[in-house]
């Protein structure tokens, strides 16, 4: 298979601060980068040598609200979007040699459409399977992988007969877009059906049983079209308000004995989807049936951040290394790390009105303490705008300086 060599360009489809990531780091290595997103003023596409932004040409299908990994309009509507959008997008595969995700919810037909001109990595047919939670479940389980029981649902009646099944309570989502608690209700008892079927306000979706976890877990992966297999170790997530939060290296001593089974699934997973790109795969741990998949990234994840100082090979860089078929990069950690979220709730005073500034300084007096911000100019609540990461001799020393550095900020 062939190397794509520096000076070559490269695609994004996606706009967002996983995108911005991986241009600084293509850029520094000599590629040139082009964005393909419908948002004017996106974070990646104020890093890239080209932004082709379709937003004033065709907003049909369009998602307006922001998701949360990339806050950006790209499309979220799988009926695919209009022939004049396919055209586009083809213009774009045809001036890049191969084309990469920093977004999940991108039509599978734009990938489809841009590998007669590029190469798509990850590929179509894995998008297709990350994109739908019954499939992706159904699609781990024949192939032998752990994952949380589950039973695909079209109604109200299905939940009730689902919850006959798999216990209560339930946990419903939909199969496509949902993310941070959107598009998921809590179901207790055949009571409480009706109205939490309603609250979906979809009629393709998913029940899970509900799990008592004890941990969530993540675990990057990597796959070059030679098909060599790399991972990163095992990351612990915890979450607020369905965001996560703080992640986590080394993971809690009670949580290493999953580091080789995590292992196994991730290398199994990028063999079994012959995954050509970096991807994530999300874990719950319960304590009575262990560890099973919770769900898969097809690009860069939030918790994957700290690998910026923590590891000889970023996740952004693992991500080029994969696509471009170019040695596998190595994993082996510097030193302990944790990563903060800082959402923007932070700009903002009890009260709602806008702080005017924040505490920058604390951050860059602090040794081992690392601020990113993604370009974002306005501050929402709930929106990703940047996260500080810490190294320190133990990962509990690295989640206390980088929790109180954030608290400090305000």
């Amino acid at each position: 298979m062939e190397q794509i060599n520096p000076g070559s360009w490269l695609g994004i489809f996606g706009g967002g601060q996983l995108g911005r990531m991986f241009t600084h780091v293509a850029q520094a290595r000599g590629y040139h980068v082009a964005v393909f997103d419908a948002e004017p003023i996106c974070p990646a596409g104020q890093a890239a040598d080209r932004h082709l932004c379709p937003t004033n040409v065709d907003d049909q299908g369009r998602q307006q609200d922001e998701h949360p990994e990339t806050d950006q309009a790209l499309t979220s509507n799988h009926e695919q979007g209009t022939d004049h959008c396919l055209e586009l997008v083809e213009t774009f595969a045809q001036g890049c040699r191969a084309i990469t995700l920093e977004f999940e919810n991108v039509p599978a037909a734009w990938l489809k459409s841009a590998a007669r001109y590029s190469l798509t990595r990850p590929g179509a047919e894995f998008l297709e399977v990350c994109q739908n939670r019954v499939l992706e479940k159904s699609s781990l389980r024949s192939a032998g992988f752990p994952v949380t029981p589950f039973l695909p649902i079209q109604s109200a009646d299905d939940v009730i007969h689902a919850g006959s099944k798999l216990g209560w309570p339930l946990v419903i989502k939909t199969s496509r877009s949902g993310y941070d608690g959107k598009g998921q209700a809590v179901v207790r008892s055949p009571e409480g059906a009706s109205d939490a079927w309603a609250s979906l306000n979809t009629d393709d979706a998913i029940a899970e049983q509900r799990i008592d976890f004890v941990a969530e877990l993540s675990m990057l992966g990597a796959r070059n079209a030679e098909g060599h297999v790399i991972t990163y170790p095992l990351v612990e997530n915890s979450h607020a308000n369905h965001i996560l939060d703080i992640s986590r290296l080394p993971v809690s001593p009670s949580l290493l004995e999953y580091e080789q089974d995590a292992r196994e699934i991730v290398a199994g997973v990028a063999s079994h989807f012959k995954v050509e790109g970096l991807f994530c795969v999300e874990f719950f741990v319960d304590a009575r049936l262990g560890l099973m998949v919770n769900e898969m990234a097809p690009r860069p994840h939030n918790s994957g951040h700290l690998t910026i100082e923590a590891f000889p090979t970023s996740q952004f860089e693992q991500q080029l290394r994969a696509i471009c078929n170019l040695p596998l990069g190595r994993t082996d950690r510097y030193r302990p790390a944790a990563m903060v979220n800082l959402l923007g709730d932070l700009w903002f005073e009890p009260d709602g009105t806008r702080r005017p500034d924040l505490q920058w300084s604390k951050v860059f007096e602090a040794n081992d303490a690392h601020l990113h911000l993604y370009g974002k100019a306005q501050p929402r609540v709930g929106r990703k705008m940047g996260h500080i990461t810490c190294t320190a001799a133990t990962a509990e020393e690295a989640v206390e300086r980088a929790v109180r550095l954030r608290a400090a900020l305000v």
